[in-house]
């Protein structure tokens, strides 16, 4: 049950560079040297004088945007009251310099607790395997691949659960009480919500998320720059123009323009060639898998939302209701409390500050972590029936890249097969960059079965403070999952031999047997071992149909390894 995106929809949309709006805030917001002085950074790039050179077979204005809504301003230096002396090494909001309820002075960050909301930082994974983060000097690195979640963003526009769900019905009591309605009184911790008004948008990036993005572009550039001009032609001619491809959601195409802004400079658009893939419901689309995933959609196959979260919610906001209760009129529920939690991290991502941050204890705040981890690994990860099924598409071209060659027209699952061409798809160049969801990043690693990091069987009641499977650690805002491949040494034949690395947001991830691989002092695997390994058991581990389409149900969270028989 496959469905074809049809090229010449994906052209018929105007060629023409739009201009730069409140959504794209592409040239005010980013680009803050005079454009007259700043040149590409690419040696043996020709800055453009004023025209932007796209290609007509990439166009960029495909429609498909999904929810666009603007949230307020910000406007911290009226609104901020946190007169905190912690400081803030991120963006100008105040993620570092809250200090939670039942504080005694430790260094608890609890915006590294909030989950796949979190604000990106380096993983704590695997700390001691990072003593081999440094590649080996007799190492050359030949390409690397990056799949890469948006920045910050808004909430989803439902207003049935979390954010939007506190925030409306308090700005509904508000404003009733206001005019006649019925009393709203709050004291205390909660007195500001006698006069609170929801402000958030829905969907698209937070002026934050622009500045992750961005950064992580300069980040990568710093990084694996040298890839970029390792295909630059001969007697000073232009590099061929690399592939990066990000999907028509708002937030996902605003993404890759600030990074790519971070890593070409300000003639990115001339410098690449951006392919924007259709995301809406029965677009083939690897970077969104959901929407041809029929069963990923089935509310009662959602193990996390089923299965795992309310049970958590109600074991580990139980107090906390009872605790806040005394201070507000409204009768409040789990579900409220919940919502509070993630106005904190939104309003903190979207306005700088939110009074709800420091109602919760660091407890609290560890029991939100965990209600996510739920969420996401009963969902998208290992304990979901299609886990693997909604990774398996960018892990065949994953793998088409590493070998230069293609994937079985019998084994197509979600790719865009009008899209599989060497113009839109090509499998030789060194660096490849795609821009995705957090719950494909969670996906992808289930199909490559990195078992040490999101195989975990999490307990819908009782949390294990040692566990691996912290989702702030694996898909924060603009989080990264990077494959290096590299060339290393010679043996007495001559041969080199090529190895490949693992890294999430900054992690070295150490490889081993569940992705076939021997397992290597420095954490790397041979190519051939991981690829020969991957090809034998992920499509058919994945057991895409099936678990995608098939009749089935579920009785509970029984499913340990992303699929079902």
């Amino acid at each position: 049950m496959l469905f074809k995106l049809s090229s010449a929809l994906l052209l018929a949309s105007s060629l023409a560079v739009a201009t730069p709006t409140p959504s794209t805030p592409f040239a005010e917001d980013v680009y803050l040297e005079d454009p007259h002085v700043l040149f590409s950074r690419q040696a043996g790039a020709v800055r453009p004088n004023a025209t932007i050179d796209i290609s007509p077979a990439f166009p960029t204005d495909i429609g498909y945007s999904g929810t666009i809504k603007y949230g307020a301003a910000p406007f911290l230096a009226q609104n901020n009251r946190l007169n905190s002396t912690k400081p803030n090494l991120g963006a100008a909001t105040k993620a570092d310099e809250y200090t939670p309820a039942n504080s005694k002075g430790s260094d608890f960050n609890m915006a590294r607790y909030w989950g796949n909301t979190s604000p990106w930082f380096p993983s704590p994974l695997f700390s001691e395997a990072q003593k081999n983060r440094q590649l080996d000097p007799t190492c050359k690195i030949t390409n690397v691949h990056i799949l890469h979640r948006h920045g910050a963003r808004y909430p989803t526009s439902y207003s049935t659960e979390g954010a939007p769900y506190f925030g409306v019905l308090a700005t509904n009591a508000s404003t009733a009480a206001a005019t006649g309605g019925a009393a709203f009184t709050n004291t205390g911790p909660l007195a500001f919500l006698s006069n609170y008004t929801y402000q958030l948008g829905a969907e698209i990036l937070t002026p934050v998320g622009a500045q992750q993005v961005f950064d992580s572009g300069i980040k990568a550039y710093y990084s694996y720059g040298s890839l970029y001009n390792s295909t630059a032609g001969g007697n000073g001619t232009a590099p061929r123009k690399p592939v990066i491809r990000t999907t028509s959601q708002e937030r996902m195409l605003d993404s890759a323009r600030y990074w790519t802004a971070g890593f070409f400079g300000l003639d990115a658009p001339s410098l690449i060639d951006l392919l924007v893939i259709l995301e809406g419901d029965g677009f083939n689309n690897t970077l969104a898998s959901y929407d041809t995933c029929n069963n990923s959609n089935v509310g009662a196959l959602a193990v996390g939302d089923t299965y795992l979260t309310p049970q958590w919610e109600a074991t580990y906001l139980k107090g906390t209701v009872e605790r806040l209760q005394q201070y507000t009129s409204l009768n409040l529920t789990t579900e409220m409390v919940y919502g509070m939690q993630s106005l904190c991290a939104y309003e903190t991502n979207a306005l700088g500050y939110s009074p709800f941050c420091e109602l919760f204890t660091e407890d609290e705040w560890r029991g939100f972590e965990y209600f996510l981890d739920l969420q996401f690994q009963g969902d998208y990860g290992s304990m979901s029936p299609s886990g693997r099924a909604q990774g398996i598409g960018y892990v065949q071209e994953f793998l088409a890249r590493l070998t230069n060659g293609t994937i079985p027209a019998d084994q197509i699952t979600t790719q865009n097969s009008t899209l599989l061409t060497p113009e839109y798809f090509p499998t030789d160049q060194p660096m490849y960059v795609d821009f995705t969801h957090d719950d494909i990043i969670l996906s992808v690693l289930v199909a490559l079965n990195y078992t040490h990091v999101v195989g975990e069987y999490l307990s819908a009641t009782t949390m294990d403070d040692n566990r691996t499977f912290v989702l702030s650690h694996i898909t924060p805002f603009a989080a990264r999952l990077i494959f290096e491949v590299a060339e290393c040494g010679s043996t007495e034949g001559g041969n080199s031999t090529q190895i490949i690395r693992t890294i999430l947001n900054d992690a070295l991830i150490p490889m081993n047997e569940a992705q076939g691989c021997t397992p290597r002092s420095d954490g790397s695997c041979l190519l051939s071992e991981f690829v020969q390994f991957q090809q034998a058991t992920a499509y058919k581990a994945a057991n895409f149909d099936f678990a995608c389409f098939g009749n089935y149900t579920l009785t509970g969270p029984t499913v340990t390894n992303g699929t079902i028989a």
